[in-house]
């Protein structure tokens, strides 16, 4: 007995150190994490015929993320990404200023982490876990020519005066609510994804409430496949429904086409309670410049919009832009608009 004993525990004795050198090596080699991000910046003037409006404003954007990734002995890639940011939407606030002694009034802007997961992938596709994209977002293909990416065109609400928003990206509940996501190999140029979420929310555990819009579930698929010399094509659908409040259920499709330097193509987004929206467009680009056209029509509220917008490409990751648009929507004044803008990707 005493030697079983004995035995015993210098198994564990060499069990611990064996665990212990690998920690130390895992220590010694972490997984290495970089920094990216973009800027963008916009003054913005806007004639709509309101007189309690100013004609001119300043917005500008920024996300910041933090990603790294190593590839196991097995061959599984494990990665984790972050992305910190400010949107234009300054209705909430997701620091808790009122625990860190601050006035809660300087809160004017969302600025933790409004995406952050893990993603382990290999030969058997991804499989994510966070705050993320449900499988339908990640599936949507809408209309070329938005310029600076995405500050500019029909779809992009964060630097536009210009009549109700029209967004073929719209979602059901918390576009990052906590959700895992599972994303197929690519079968020759088709992958397909699902994804879950319990709740519409991104807390944790604490909040396992049923009330409200709950359940999310949501489906998506793409497909990109090269034609003649020179050309491609995307397509990609999506479906997604959820609990309570209606449940509510949505469908999306769009397409791209692009031939040498001309891309169109086109997008919609079919919401069972709100209605239909679409949008189309083109774009032309030579060299370091780009010129786009988009249209949007938003069946909730009869909103129409048209944007022509001009891009050039200072440098690596630097560009500038302007754009021209116009828009209209029922019950209010149409409104024409003019924007000089910039950004900066790192």
């Amino acid at each position: 007995m005493k030697k079983l004993l004995l035995g015993t525990t210098a198994l564990v004795a060499a069990g611990a150190f064996i665990g212990a050198a690998q920690a130390d090596e895992m220590m010694a080699e972490p997984v290495s994490v970089g920094v990216g991000g973009y800027t963008t910046g916009a003054v913005g003037f806007a004639s709509d015929g309101d007189d309690g409006t100013r004609s001119h404003s300043i917005d500008y954007v920024y996300e910041i993320g933090v990603s790294g990734s190593t590839t196991l002995d097995n061959g599984i890639t494990v990665s984790v990404s972050g992305q910190l940011g400010r949107s234009s939407d300054r209705s909430s606030c997701e620091i808790d200023l009122d625990h860190m002694g601050e006035d809660p009034q300087k809160c004017t802007g969302g600025t933790d982490f409004d995406e952050i997961h893990t993603t382990l992938s290999g030969s058997f596709g991804a499989l994510r876990i966070g705050r993320t994209e449900s499988a339908a977002f990640n599936a949507t293909v809408a209309a070329p020519g938005a310029g600076i990416g995405g500050m500019l065109g029909v779809n992009y609400s964060w630097f536009s005066t210009s009549a109700s928003a029209v967004n073929t990206y719209s979602g059901i509940g918390a576009e990052d609510a906590l959700k895992v996501v599972y994303t197929s190999p690519n079968f020759n140029g088709l992958t397909i994804g699902m994804s879950y979420a319990p709740n519409n929310t991104d807390e944790n555990f604490g909040d396992r409430s049923t009330a409200g819009l709950g359940e999310h579930t949501a489906a998506g698929a793409t497909y990109s496949s090269d034609f003649m010399e020179g050309g491609s094509f995307t397509l990609g659908a999506g479906y997604e429904m959820a609990s309570g409040d209606g449940d509510p259920s949505a469908a999306r499709a769009g397409i791209n086409i692009s031939v040498d330097q001309i891309s169109f193509g086109g997008s919609m987004y079919d919401h069972d309670a709100d209605g239909m929206q679409f949008d189309a467009g083109a774009s032309w680009t030579q060299g370091a410049t780009e010129v786009g056209v988009q249209y949007a029509n938003k069946e909730d509220g009869d909103s129409t919009k048209t944007a022509l917008h001009l891009t050039y490409t200072l440098g690596p990751g630097v560009l500038i832009g302007g754009q021209i648009a116009a828009g209209s929507s029922d019950g209010d004044d149409d409104v024409t608009q003019f924007m000089l803008g910039t950004a900066v990707f790192f």
